[in-house]
C-alpha cells in the first residue's frame, strides 16, 4: 500500500518551503509550527516505468523549539538552512546515496547582535550562506575543516530598512534584495572581490515607479545551451587568490538578467552585459499586462534551462503551431495567474543577448486554467476601512497582497520530464504539490497541471477522528479532534489521479470547552460543485450538546456555523455516542436519533430534525431532548461501543456492551412507543475479564474483543455463538489500542466477504480479513493482509485511526494524517504466495465481478494502468478484491465447487461447466468467476435425477466440426487438459489446478456406459476412489467414501473397478488401506 502524508499546516512566512531534486530524490521542505518536515519521492532502479504517483514517498519531522522565519535547500549537496530569530542551523543528509533520505543537524550559528533572521539562501557553488535580517545582509561561509563544520562571515552590510526577500547567483556574484512588500527598489548587490577578508559588493538599484511596489522578481539562470558546461569552482579552491581570473568558464556571457513584477501589473525585464562588474542594470523590455486580467494573483516564469529538460524535447518529438517563429533556445516562459485560476502565457525571448536589444513578448495559445483541484478560490475583498495600520498588517499581506506564492520550479526527477510546482495557499496555510506536463500543451494546446498532494494539516496533536456515518455512501467526511478549542477541522475526501485519495480541510468546529465525541450527517443536501452541507452535533466537555451548519454555500473554508445547543445537569463523557435514523422518514422531513450511553442505567437521547423545501434545500433545522429507558440489565457497564450499522437500519445492533465478566450483549431501539426503548439483540459469554477493547459489526454479525493484556485478540460470530479466530501478539508490539471494521461495497452486498478488521497499535496498523471456510486444509479463520508502519515517518505514536470509503483507512498521529490507499502490492508471507497463485492467471486488468466500478488490480509502473507485463510482482491490488478473493464466492470451475455438485449428482451440470471453460480459454475470453453461465439454472432447473442422463442410441462419434466444443465427449477433456497444462487459471492455486485436472478425468471416466448404470452412492464412491488415487497426501480412504459404498446397491460393480484398477493383484499393502463391507447378495466379504 502507498502512504499519502497530510504532514501539517505550512506557515504564512514568505519563505516557508524549498524544493529541489538532489541524486535522484525530489525534496520539499517546509514549516509547520515548530516542525521542519522534509518530505519527497525516490525513483528506486527497480520501477521501471515510474511516474509521479509510483514513486517511494518519504517523511520526516525534525521537532523545533521555534517556528522557523526561513528554509532553503542546497541542490548541489541536498543541505538545508533554516532560520529561526537570530539563528542559522544547518542539516545535512546522512550519506550521500541513500535509498530513503534522512537529515542530521551538521552545524548552528547565531547572527549577532541578536538580529532577528527573515530570509536566508544558499550560493552553492562555494557552500555561502546569505543572511537578511532586520538591520543587515550577511554572508557567510560554510566548510568543512578535518571532518568538522565551520563557517565565516565574509561580509556584512547594515541596513535602515529590514531585508525581506533575497535572490542570489550560485557564486553570489549578484545578491537581489527588497525590504518588505512595499519596496519599489530592488536592490542589486555586485560582487568586485572575493575571498574571506577582502569580499566586497557594489549597490545599484533597479527602481519602479512611484506609488507600485515590487509583487515578485527573479534572477534568471544562465542556460548552457550551445555553450560549454561551467566549471565549478570547488569551495577549497575559493580561498585562493584571483583563482577566478584563471578559469575557463565557456565564455559565457557575464551579463546577469532579472525579471520583475510590479503591483502596476507590468512586467520589466532588467539586464547588464559589460564584463567590468560594476555596470548599472537597466530596464531593457516591458510587458504591459494590465489588460490580461481584472485582477493578477501571481506570475511565475519557467526558465530555459528547464525547459531544455521538458518542453523542447517534447517540440522536437512533434512540433506545434503554438511555437511558430519562436527561438525556443532562448526563451522563457511566463505565466500569469489571475484570482480565479485563469493562465495566460507569454515566450520571453533574446533575453539572454548581448546587448538584449531584441527582447520579444509573444503570446503562447488562447486562455488556459487550473483545474478546481489545483488552485485556491481566493477572495481578496475588502470589508473594512483602509487604514495604515490594516495594509501593514499581516493578515493583509498574506490574504490581500500577495496570497499566492509559487516556490522555486524544479524538475521532478530525472527520470520524469515534469515541472514540479509548490503553491504556497497563505490565506489557508495550504500547499498544492502539482506537476506540469508540456505534452499535453504540445499535443493539444491545453494546460496540464496535475495535483499530485495537498500539504496542510493539524498544528497540534489530534486525539480523535470521527467519520461521518449517514449512509456508508461514497462521500463519507472526517471530523479531527484535538485538545484545543480552535483546531478540530471538518476534512472531505479528494480522489487523485489513479485512485489516490487526499483529504482537503473544509471548516474547523471552535467549541471553547474542547469536544469529548461528535456525530455527523454528511450530505444533507445534494452538492453544487464542490460545495458540500454537512450537520455536526459535539458533545462538548462543559457537559453542552452543540448543532454546528458546515453549509460550503455559505462559509465555504471558514468556521462552521451554531445552530442550537442543549445542556445536562451532569458533566461526563458519553461512553457512547451514535446517531440513527427514525422509522418513517419522508423526503420532506427527515429524523434522526442521537444517543448517549454513560451508564446501564443513565442514558440521554436528541431528536435532529432536518424539514426540507422541495427544491431538497433545508428550511428548518430542530434539535430536542427525547425520552428513552435504560438499558434492560443489571451488570455494570466494563466497555461499551457503538456497532457499526447502516445508519438507516435501526433494527440492528446498535451498541455492545460487556461485563467486567466478559459478558457481551448487544441492542437496537425501539420506537414503537413515546419513550424509546431498548431491546437485547444478541448475548455471548465470552469469559474474556476486564476487556481492554471491543468493536463489531451489525452487518457481518463479529466482535472484535481485546483482553485485559491488550496482546489478545478473538473475533466472536455473534449469531452462531462461537469463537472464530483468537491470536496472541507478541510482547514488543506493544497493547492493542484501535479496533475498527470497514464493509467495501457494502451499499451493493452486504457480505461478509467485503469486511476488514484493523487492529491498530502504537506504531503500525495489522489489517484482517477472514479466508474463505476450507474443509480440505486446517487454516486459520483471519489472516493478516497487510502491516502499515508509519515509525518510518514519524516519532508519534498513532492517536486513532478510521476506515474511509473504498478501503482508505486514515490514521491521526502527532498533528500529521496519513492516508493508506486501497492498493496492495503482494510480499513474501504466506497469504501473499497463496494471493500471487490465485492471481497468477490474470495478465491483464480485468475484473471478475461485473458491478465493479474502479479497477481492481493495476499495473504498478505505467500511471498504475495497463504496461502489458505478465509478471505478477508488478501488479498492485485493490484490497477489496484481495478480500472478495480469499472470502468470497468460489470460482464455478474451483475443485471444491465441481466435487460438492458431482456428489449433489450434478454432473451434467458439471459437464456443461467444463464446456464452457474450454470454450472461454479457446477463444481468448475473459475468464470470470461465473464463466458468464447461469449457474443456478443449470444446477437446480432439473428436478430429475441426473445422474443417468439417457444415451442416444445414435451417439454421434467424434468430428472436425465445431459442434465437438459445445459438447462433453473424450476429445473435448483431453484437450482441456491440455491447455491446463499450459496456462494458470485465475483464483485457483496450482494445487487446486492440478486437482480440476483430476477432476476432469474423474468426469471423463463416468462417462463410460458401465459407470452409468451405477447409482447415486455408487458414483460417489466412484469419486471419492479417483481422488483418493491422484492424492499424494491421503494415506487412506475415508470413512466418508466407505459409507457410500455400503449403501450403493452396484457392490459388485465396484467391486470390479477397483479390481480392474489394480490389475487383479490386490496386495495386503494395498488391502491395509481399505475397510471391510459386505456384499448383501453373495453373503461374502471384501477387503478393500
Amino acid at each position: 500500500m502507498t502512504i499519502t502524508f497530510i504532514p501539517g499546516e505550512v506557515n504564512r512566512n514568505n519563505h516557508s518551503v524549498a524544493q529541489t531534486n538532489w541524486k535522484n530524490h525530489h525534496i520539499i521542505v517546509y514549516g509547520s509550527g515548530n516542525n521542519l518536515i522534509i518530505t519527497g519521492g525516490t525513483i528506486q532502479p527497480a520501477n521501471k516505468n515510474p511516474n509521479p504517483f509510483n514513486i517511494d514517498k518519504n517523511l520526516q519531522t525534525i521537532y523545533l523549539n521555534r517556528d522557523p522565519q526561513s528554509i532553503d535547500i542546497n541542490p548541489k549537496n541536498g543541505y538545508i538552512i533554516i532560520a529561526i530569530t537570530n539563528k542559522v542551523i544547518v542539516y545535512k543528509p546522512m550519506n550521500e546515496y541513500m535509498k530513503i533520505p534522512k537529515w542530521q543537524s551538521c552545524t548552528e550559528f547565531e547572527i549577532p547582535d541578536d538580529m532577528t533572521i527573515n530570509c536566508v539562501k544558499w550560493a552553492n557553488e562555494e557552500d555561502e550562506i546569505v543572511i537578511g535580517t532586520n538591520n543587515s545582509l550577511c554572508l557567510y561561509h560554510l566548510y568543512n575543516e578535518y571532518g568538522e563544520w565551520k563557517y565565516k562571515e565574509r561580509w556584512k552590510s547594515f541596513e535602515v530598512a529590514p531585508i525581506k526577500n533575497i535572490e542570489v547567483t550560485p557564486n553570489s556574484k549578484l545578491i537581489l534584495t527588497t525590504s518588505g512588500p512595499y519596496d519599489r527598489m530592488i536592490k542589486a548587490w555586485t560582487r568586485i572581490t572575493y575571498g574571506d577578508e577582502n569580499t566586497m559588493f557594489d549597490l545599484t538599484y533597479l527602481p519602479h515607479p512611484e506609488g507600485t511596489y515590487v509583487a515578485d522578481f527573479i534572477w534568471k539562470t544562465k542556460s548552457t545551451v550551445n555553450a560549454k558546461k561551467e566549471n565549478v569552482i570547488d569551495p577549497y579552491m575559493a580561498k585562493i587568490r584571483n583563482i577566478r581570473d584563471y578559469i575557463d568558464n565557456g565564455n559565457l556571457d557575464d551579463g546577469e538578467v532579472v525579471y520583475s513584477f510590479c503591483s502596476d501589473y507590468k512586467f520589466r525585464v532588467w539586464a547588464s552585459c559589460e564584463y567590468t562588474g560594476h555596470s548599472q542594470i537597466n530596464n531593457w523590455e516591458t510587458l504591459d499586462l494590465s489588460h490580461e486580467f481584472e485582477k493578477i494573483i501571481t506570475i511565475f516564469v519557467i526558465e530555459n534551462h528547464l525547459l531544455q529538460e521538458t518542453l523542447i524535447p517534447a517540440l522536437k518529438k512533434k512540433s506545434s503551431h503554438l511555437f511558430n517563429d519562436v527561438n525556443v533556445d532562448d526563451m522563457d516562459l511566463l505565466f500569469v495567474v489571475s484570482d480565479k485560476g485563469e493562465v495566460k502565457i507569454f515566450a520571453i525571448t533574446n533575453a539572454s543577448q548581448c546587448p538584449p536589444c531584441n527582447i520579444k513578448f509573444t503570446r503562447i495559445g488562447g486562455d488556459y486554467a487550473f483545474g478546481r483541484k489545483e488552485f485556491p478560490f481566493i477572495n481578496t475583498i475588502i470589508n473594512e476601512p483602509i487604514t495604515s495600520n490594516l495594509i501593514q498588517s499581516e493578515n493583509f499581506i498574506t490574504s490581500v497582497v500577495k496570497p499566492i506564492i509559487i516556490n522555486g520550479i524544479c524538475i521532478l526527477n530525472e527520470r520524469l520530464p515534469y515541472l514540479s510546482l509548490l503553491l504556497h495557499d497563505r490565506t489557508k496555510n495550504t500547499i498544492r504539490f502539482e506537476i506540469l506536463d508540456f505534452e499535453k500543451l504540445v499535443n493539444h494546446s491545453e494546460l496540464d497541471v496535475v495535483l499530485v498532494n495537498k500539504f496542510q494539516g493539524h498544528t497540534k496533536s489530534i486525539r480523535k477522528l470521527v467519520k461521518s456515518n449517514s449512509s456508508f455512501t461514497q462521500n463519507n467526511v472526517l471530523l479531527s479532534i484535538s485538545n484545543f478549542a480552535e483546531h478540530n477541522y471538518i476534512w472531505e475526501p479528494m480522489i487523485l489521479q489513479t485512485n489516490t485519495m487526499a483529504v482537503t480541510k473544509r471548516f474547523s468546529v471552535n467549541v471553547e470547552s474542547g469536544i469529548w465525541n461528535a456525530v455527523i450527517l454528511n450530505d444533507v443536501e445534494p452538492p453544487v460543485d464542490w460545495k458540500r452541507r454537512h450537520i455536526i452535533v459535539t458533545a462538548n466537555k462543559d457537559g453542552k450538546f452543540s448543532v454546528w451548519d458546515c453549509n460550503g454555500s455559505t462559509n465555504d473554508d471558514k468556521p462552521a456555523d451554531l445552530i442550537t445547543q442543549l445542556s445536562l445537569d451532569f458533566v461526563k463523557e458519553p461512553r457512547v455516542f451514535l446517531l440513527t435514523e427514525f422509522p418513517d422518514n419522508t423526503d420532506s422531513c427527515r429524523q434522526y436519533c442521537i444517543v448517549a450511553v454513560y451508564e446501564h442505567d443513565q442514558v440521554k437521547a436528541w431528536k435532529l430534525a432536518l424539514t426540507y423545501e422541495k427544491n431538497e434545500k433545508i428550511k428548518e433545522i430542530t434539535f430536542t431532548q427525547q425520552d428513552i429507558s435504560p438499558l434492560p440489565q443489571d451488570e455494570l457497564i466494563y466497555q461499551a461501543t457503538a456497532v457499526d450499522v447502516f445508519v438507516s437500519e435501526a433494527n440492528k445492533s446498535l451498541v455492545a456492551v460487556i461485563s467486567e465478566e466478559g459478558l457481551l450483549k448487544s441492542y437496537t431501539l425501539d420506537f414503537s412507543k413515546p419513550c424509546i426503548e431498548w431491546k437485547m439483540k444478541t448475548e455471548l459469554a465470552t469469559n474474556i475479564s476486564k476487556a481492554s477493547k471491543i468493536h463489531g459489526s451489525t452487518i457481518i454479525n463479529k466482535f472484535a474483543v481485546v483482553d485485559s493484556s491488550g496482546s489478545r485478540l478473538s473475533v466472536w460470530d455473534v449469531t452462531q455463538g462461537v469463537l472464530e479466530y483468537e491470536e496472541v501478539f507478541p510482547e514488543e508490539n506493544g497493547p492493542v489500542t484501535d479496533l475498527d471494521w470497514t464493509f467495501i461495497s457494502a451499499t451493493k452486498r452486504k457480505v461478509t466477504a467485503n469486511a476488514i478488521l484493523s487492529v491498530g497499535f502504537n506504531r503500525f496498523v495489522l489489517l484482517y480479513t477472514q479466508l474463505r471456510y476450507d474443509y480440505t486444509n486446517n487454516i486459520p479463520s483471519y489472516a493478516t493482509l497487510e502491516k502499515i508502519d508509519i515509525s518510518d515517518y514519524t516519532s508519534h505514536e498513532i492517536g486513532d485511526s478510521i476506515w474511509l470509503d473504498h478501503g482508505y483507512l486514515i490514521i491521526g498521529s502527532g498533528n500529521q494524517l496519513f492516508i493508506d490507499d486501497k492498493w496492495v502490492k503482494l510480499g513474501s508471507s504466506t497469504i501473499d504466495s497463496t494471493i500471487r497463485q490465485l492471481m497468477s492467471g490474470y495478465i491483464t486488468n480485468n475484473d471478475y465481478d461485473d458491478d465493479s466500478v474502479d479497477s481492481d488490480f493495476e499495473m504498478e509502473e505505467n500511471d498504475r494502468g495497463k504496461n502489458g507485463s505478465s509478471n505478477i510482482d508488478d501488479i498492485v491490488f485493490d484490497v477489496s478484491y484481495l478480500v472478495r478473493v480469499l472470502n468470497g464466492p468460489l470460482p464455478i470451475y474451483h475443485p471444491q465447487f465441481l466435487i460438492q455438485a458431482l456428489f449433489m449428482s450434478k454432473i451434467t451440470g458439471v459437464q456443461k461447466i467444463l464446456v464452457q471453460l474450454f470454450q472461454t480459454i479457446r477463444r481468448g475470453d475473459t475468464i470470470t468467476w461465473d464463466l458468464n453461465l447461469d449457474i443456478e439454472s443449470e444446477l437446480f432447473k432439473e428436478k430429475k435425477n441426473e445422474l443417468q442422463p439417457k444415451i442416444q442410441k445414435l451417439q454421434r462419434r467424434m468430428s472436425l466440426t465445431l459442434d465437438v466444443f459445445s459438447e462433453f465427449n473424450a476429445e473435448l477433456t483431453d484437450l482441456l487438459t491440455e491447455k491446463l497444462m499450459k496456462i494458470s487459471l485465475p483464483l485457483l492455486t496450482r494445487h487446486q489446478q492440478s486437482t480440476l485436472i483430476s477432476i476432469i478425468a474423474i468426469v471423463k471416466e463416468l462417462k463410460k456406459n458401465s459407470l452409468l448404470n451405477l447409482d447415486d452412492n455408487g458414483i460417489r464412491f466412484t469419486i471419492g476412489f479417483k481422488l483418493f488415487q491422484l492424492s499424494t497426501k491421503q494415506k487412506h480412504l475415508s470413512m466418508r467414501d466407505i459409507n457410500w459404498a455400503l449403501h450403493s446397491d452396484n457392490k459388485e460393480l465396484l467391486l470390479q473397478s477397483v479390481n480392474d484398477y489394480y490389475h487383479n493383484r490386490l496386495t495386503w499393502e494395498i488391502l491395509n488401506k481399505r475397510v471391510w463391507f459386505m456384499n448383501q447378495n453373495s453373503h461374502t466379504y471384501h477387503n478393500y
